[in-house]
């Protein structure tokens, strides 16, 4: 016996990944302070990190189509990259090697949304992906398929 996989509501998933785009934000928004203190450019790169997530929030509360949910995907995937790199051999021209400091608070809350966006995106695409050749069998199915 086959089992349907388990799929996202449209509406629960938007504002869940929309929670987690304000996540990131807020983030790099508590991050600033210390970016800024150890070199000015970290700074700026953090403010057009938190305006790439308010980017995905605005485009998750205005469609939940397929093209948002894979720039979240990249987003998620890119700040998990960055932070891997970042803990892992330092910062580029600073002072202060931020090497090694796997416990810093702000890193672990941007791990965690990240992290959580990924997942979120790519269940999201997964069971769109099933479904787009599935037949229309009920009023119910052929009402989704025009939304």
């Amino acid at each position: 016996m086959s089992q349907t996989p388990v799929q996202p509501h449209p509406e629960v998933a938007r504002a869940t990944g929309v929670v987690l785009f304000g996540g990131v934000l807020m983030t790099q928004f508590l991050g600033l302070p210390l970016g800024f203190r150890l070199e000015s450019y970290l700074g700026v790169i953090m403010i057009l990190s938190g305006l790439l997530a308010w980017a995905g929030a605005v485009g998750l509360l205005a469609d939940g189509g397929r093209p948002v949910w894979w720039y979240a995907l990249a987003n998620g995937t890119s700040t998990i990259f960055a932070w891997f790199f970042t803990y892992l051999f330092g910062l580029p021209v600073t002072e202060t090697s931020y090497k090694g400091q796997w416990s810093d608070r702000n890193g672990l809350l941007l791990l965690f949304f990240s992290g959580n966006l990924v997942m979120l995106s790519a269940w999201v695409l997964r069971t769109r992906q099933r479904n787009t050749g599935l037949p229309v069998v009920s009023a119910r199915d052929r009402v989704n398929k025009q939304a």
